[in-house]
């Protein structure tokens, strides 16, 4: 299926298996900056606690990615 946005043609796939392989380590280089470090090392502790961990760690993510970006108009209804 294809659709011609504005000047580019626009569709659901990439056939192309190298185009697709460029767009997705684009993708990966762009996400890369809001990934949050994991601490390295041994920790031993119940699963409760790790499961806090992954919590704190998922919610820090969610919050840098969805954060406002200080130049964008407000959107009109």
């Amino acid at each position: 299926m294809t659709r011609v946005v504005g000047t580019q043609n626009r569709s659901e796939f990439i056939l192309d298996p190298v185009e697709a392989w460029h767009r997705g380590r684009a993708l990966d280089q762009m996400l890369a900056a809001a990934r949050i470090p994991v601490p390295r090392g041994v920790l031993r502790a119940p699963h409760r606690v790790f499961n806090e961990i992954d919590d704190a760690r998922q919610l820090a993510q969610a919050r840098l990615l969805n954060s406002p970006l200080v130049n964008t108009p407000p959107v009109q209804p």
